[in-house]
């Protein structure tokens, strides 16, 4: 009740703000923000798997929308709030339907001076690059874990210092998650003529909830084991307080940038590779070298995990209450068929390399490569891919893309199928763009999987014709052209259509599409979901004002 009121109470200031700001605010002030709906119509179809739940047996519709509205005026003073809605959604859990609606974010915020901020409310940040704390927002993975509490943010005592702090709960929802989240931040910028530096430190507390210190406490008692000396060998006292900690620093030297830093985390309970809670610290050592000159450049990665689990507890899995994130360190590609099969980053344990380049030898011409390769901490590779692309202007009405990506994927890791043998994938693709006129163009993309693991070899195809800055058409088609016997799901042969338009007003922008696709792993930035297969209409509207 507290937080409706407290909820009602801001939208009433706004509506009242946006109303009477020159009154309020002699210095004025502006409303802004953006809406987005999406919207699913379920098709029944059991020959791709896309039927036997509650969406296609009974709801056959669902959806979710955002309303956002930002208030800012000229004397330093801000306020947002976003208005949720979900109606027998999937975006949470793709095989159910959710159903809630309220105020899902707000905050006011006001500039005291020296640029120094202080907020109160919902909030996104991270410290470094994420992996000791990131609160973000992914509405495509269903993902909304932002911090509610007060936030504290500004140079302090030198204009080159600057430093954050907070304190505060994850978002859980329309509610929070029990354990209380602190945290403090600071970077100095340092410039030595020809060599630039940015230290940083972090530090977060995690501090536990009696329910769910109870919650381990139960799960580390029914652990029986015993030892030679009638000792539970798996039985430990878990911890309220956690700590998670990075030491970073950017150097800037000409054509040269290098990132690194260390992260490290007490002891606590969390979840090990075989399903039982230990007593275990975490670490992460994260770099990255870049070089940049005209025409050439590159990029080279390297991170090593060993049990960096931080979570708002260790009750929480996959993507619920996740207070750091890993930088991914795999091409991220977007294209249908070489981003089938994405890795997620394994918090357990991994060593990953990454290296990958650019280099425009004459204009017209653009080429680049990638190499990735991803191991367990005992060295069993479980990814590896290499591709090399080439795009060629061959006149300004017509261009081309040409590639080819090499994969290996452990389906044991990265599916949770211990039986099956790791996928090993070819996949040449090309892309055709021809400018009819300044308005009008066509793009044809052709994609081949060759692979005898999972479903077998697909082949992708789709047009698409645009008429700028109005309207764009598609239509694809995925199809299993050589399916795998062995695999349960799927024995024959299948296609996967979509048929696609959109239409943009201003900076209102409209789509349908009919859609039908295969179930599989979706990922974003090393994080993933599995999505089951899908049958149906999807509307979707986006606009800003």
């Amino acid at each position: 009740m507290r937080f409706r009121l407290l909820s009602s109470l801001f939208l009433a200031f706004l509506a009242t703000a946006s109303l009477a700001q020159n009154h309020l605010l002699p210095s004025g002030g502006h409303i802004s923000g953006s809406f987005q709906l999406n919207q699913n119509f379920y098709q029944r179809d059991s020959t791709i798997g896309a039927a036997g739940n509650p969406l296609y047996d009974n709801v056959l519709s669902g959806g979710e929308g955002w309303l956002n509205l930002l208030y800012a005026s000229n004397n330093g003073f801000n306020a947002n709030v976003r208005f949720d809605l979900f109606n027998n959604s999937n975006l949470h859990n793709p095989s159910q339907n959710y159903s809630a609606q309220g105020v899902g974010f707000w905050n006011a915020s006001k500039e005291i001076g020296n640029g120094i901020t202080i907020l109160g409310g919902y909030f996104y940040d991270q410290f470094g690059s994420g992996i000791v704390y990131r609160s973000y927002e992914d509405r495509g993975l269903g993902i909304d874990n932002s911090t509610f509490g007060f936030q504290v943010k500004g140079k302090f005592l030198h204009d080159n210092l600057y430093i954050k702090a907070f304190s505060g709960r994850q978002k859980n929802l329309f509610t929070t998650y029990n354990p209380v989240i602190k945290g403090a931040n600071a970077e100095y910028y340092v410039d030595f003529g020809p060599v630039q530096i940015t230290p940083g430190a972090s530090i977060v507390n995690r501090t536990l909830d009696a329910n769910s210190m109870a919650a381990i406490v139960t799960t580390i008692n029914s652990y029986t084991n015993l030892d030679s000396a009638g000792n539970y060998v798996d039985r430990f006292i878990p911890k309220y307080n956690s700590y998670a900690y990075s030491f970073y620093n950017t150097l800037n030297l000409g054509n040269f940038s290098w990132y690194a830093e260390y992260a490290g985390k007490t002891s606590e309970a969390i979840y090990n590779n075989v399903g039982k809670l230990t007593n275990t610290p975490g670490s992460v050592m994260f770099t990255s070298l870049n070089y940049s000159v005209k025409g050439f450049g590159a990029t080279a990665q390297f991170k090593r995990t060993d049990h960096f689990v931080f979570r708002t507890s260790p009750n929480e899995q996959l993507l619920k209450g996740m207070i750091s994130f890993q930088p991914p360190l795999s091409k991220q590609n977007s294209l249908r068929l070489p981003a089938r099969y994405m890795p997620a980053t394994q918090e357990l344990g991994e060593l990953a390399y990454e290296a990958d380049f650019f280099y425009t030898p004459k204009k017209g011409i653009k080429t680049n490569g990638n190499y990735t390769y991803i191991t367990l901490l005992n060295k069993q590779k479980i990814y590896e891919e290499i591709s090399a692309e080439i795009e060629i202007k061959k006149s300004k009405n017509n261009f081309y893309d040409f590639g080819f990506q090499y994969m290996n994927y452990s389906l044991a890791i990265y599916r949770g199928k211990p039986l099956e043998p790791m996928l090993v994938s070819y996949i040449p693709y090309a892309e055709w763009t021809h400018k009819f006129t300044e308005k009008k163009s066509i793009r044809v993309e052709a994609q081949y999987q060759e692979t005898k693991q999972d479903y077998g070899s697909w082949v992708f195809g789709l047009i698409e014709y645009n008429i700028a800055p109005r309207w764009s058409f598609a239509l694809s088609d995925m199809y299993n052209i050589k399916p795998n016997p062995d695999h349960s799901s799927n024995h024959e042969q299948a296609h996967y259509y979509n048929c696609f338009v959109s239409c943009t007003e201003h900076a209102t922008r409209l789509t349908l599409a009919y859609v039908k696709q295969v179930d599989g792993i979706v990922c974003t930035g090393g994080v993933c979901r599995y999505e089951p297969a899908f049958s149906g209409l999807k509307f979707t509207l986006n606009t800003t004002f």
